[in-house]
């Protein structure tokens, strides 16, 4: 297993939602570390498709060193709302966001991506280079946060013209952040 202790806990969460049949896509900084510029943090964020009984099941699949209320587990299910995993041991959060089956959201599953964090070892379901953008830019607006805006700046200034700018573009005018998607592409310098 890998030294990392970031890679240890999002094993341990992620063989738990599988062993339930949950799917998931890693976002927030850890996937905009990935794609752009790289990022220090001490939670993981995911995002996740599931139902009140699969809630119960990663519940009951997780480690034990790991805090977890079932009840809010299963609420975050039933509302498609959100809720903390704690480590005990490391002290790292993973905050689980159940998603609505939104079109955008649809799109974000279908396009996820399988990326290894450390050169041979595990591999995990990943929000592609354009989703985060989108999501960070949405968080943004929702929060005015500076950070989110920086996070989405990264990865627009590493990945560049290599992204898919038409559905970035078709993407950001159904969510209303158009205007700010031609500023960050025009701050990245694309």
């Amino acid at each position: 297993m890998s030294e990392n202790p970031i890679v240890e806990v999002i094993a341990a969460v992620v063989e738990a939602l599988g062993h339930a049949g949950v799917d998931y896509a890693i976002t927030g900084s850890v996937a905009s570390g990935l794609h752009g510029e790289p990022i220090t943090t001490q939670d993981v964020d995911l995002i996740v498709r599931m139902t009140a009984e699969q809630a119960r099941q990663v519940a009951g699949a997780l480690p034990r060193r790991f805090y977890c209320n079932e009840e809010s587990l299963v609420e975050a299910a039933q509302s498609c709302g959100f809720v903390n995993v704690i480590d005990m041991d490391t002290t790292l959060k993973v905050d689980l966001s159940v998603v609505s089956p939104t079109p955008f959201h649809t799109n974000v599953f279908q396009r996820r991506q399988h990326m290894e964090f450390e050169s041979g070892g595990p591999g995990f379901d990943v929000v592609s280079a354009e989703d985060i953008i989108l999501m960070k830019l949405v968080w943004r607006k929702e929060s005015c946060s500076t950070k989110q805006w920086e996070n989405a700046l990264g990865v627009a200034r590493v990945k560049g013209a290599r992204m898919d700018w038409k559905y970035l573009f078709e993407q950001a005018k159904s969510l209303g952040i158009e205007e700010d998607l031609i500023r960050l592409r025009d701050e990245a310098g694309i």
